[in-house]
């Protein structure tokens, strides 16, 4: 399925939390993802995150701790339900660019319901 701006509904949800993430708006944030959703660092197996409300904790804190926080899409690949983002993030460790990777998971209502993430340390 494809937006007006021919792109997938993988894509358009990926973008649309990068836009809130940097606007760090928690509430247009939290609305691109389910009510289930589970992030997972890719390389540990760990669940970090389960649902809405830990996840407003972690991000809502995030969001007030770094007023810099700015992530940079480098790459996006869409395949299917799937986004998966090279990310630069500034602002969330004073003085360091974090080289990441996110690879979400879309629904078919257009909401993230997985996420794993890799970072280069």
């Amino acid at each position: 399925m494809q937006n007006k701006n021919n792109e997938s509904l993988a894509e358009y949800a990926a973008q649309r939390q990068v836009d809130a993430y940097n606007d760090k708006d928690i509430e247009a944030f939290l609305d691109c993802y389910s009510d289930d959703i589970e992030l997972t660092y890719q390389h540990s197996g760990e669940v970090f995150c389960k649902g809405k409300v830990e996840m407003r904790a972690i991000y809502g804190s995030m969001f007030n701790r770094c007023p810099d926080l700015l992530c940079i899409i480098v790459k996006r690949i869409a395949c299917g339900e799937f986004a998966i983002d090279e990310e630069l993030v500034n602002g969330q460790v004073k003085g360091k660019t974090i080289h990441a990777t996110a690879i979400y998971h879309v629904n078919q209502n257009g909401l993230i319901d997985k996420a794993w993430f890799m970072r280069d340390e």
